[in-house]
């Protein structure tokens, strides 16, 4: 013989299980299955950030999965742009070098339906920084991993962040 609380229980357990379903598509609206990352532009004079981004962007919703890269017939396109690059000192050492330098970028993103004029995010500035010490890290490889952080916070702001 089942009790009421018992069958109260087992609702309410039930329940639970299914508001902590996961879903893998996130924000995204279902209607958005496909994207073409159109190649970045540079306003700024640092040769080649808009080529890695481009790339960067493009890696890493493929490796995310949960759209697939449609070149042809997308169900939006995701533009964008480097509006600012810097490399400035901020400390140094007592004999007057350079101790860190700190590196910013931004970029302007925009992700709109394919056809028509509709954005889903427009001219959004995308922001990222970060120190590095030019005695233990070349500036390549800083510039590298700014690229990288820039590239995963467009990625994130175009899949995830509306």
């Amino acid at each position: 013989m089942v009790t009421q609380a018992y069958r109260t229980a087992v609702v309410v357990s039930f329940l639970i299980l299914l508001s902590c379903a996961y879903s893998f598509r996130g924000s995204l609206p279902e209607s958005i299955k496909s994207v073409q990352v159109e190649q970045f532009r540079s306003t700024v004079t640092e040769y080649g950030l808009e080529q890695d981004i481009t790339a960067l962007v493009t890696e890493s919703i493929v490796r995310d999965g949960r759209l697939s890269i449609d070149n042809d017939n997308p169900d939006v396109r995701i533009t964008g742009s480097v509006s600012y690059f810097s490399r400035t000192a901020v400390t140094y050492t007592s004999g007057e070098d350079v101790e860190q330098y700190k590196l910013e970028i931004r970029v302007v993103v925009s992700m709109g339906n394919a056809v028509g004029n509709e954005y889903i995010i427009r001219d959004e500035t995308v922001s990222e920084w970060l120190l590095y010490d030019p005695s233990e890290e070349s500036l390549d490889s800083a510039r590298a991993r700014l690229v990288t952080q820039v590239s995963d916070a467009v990625v994130r702001r175009c899949l995830s962040g509306w």
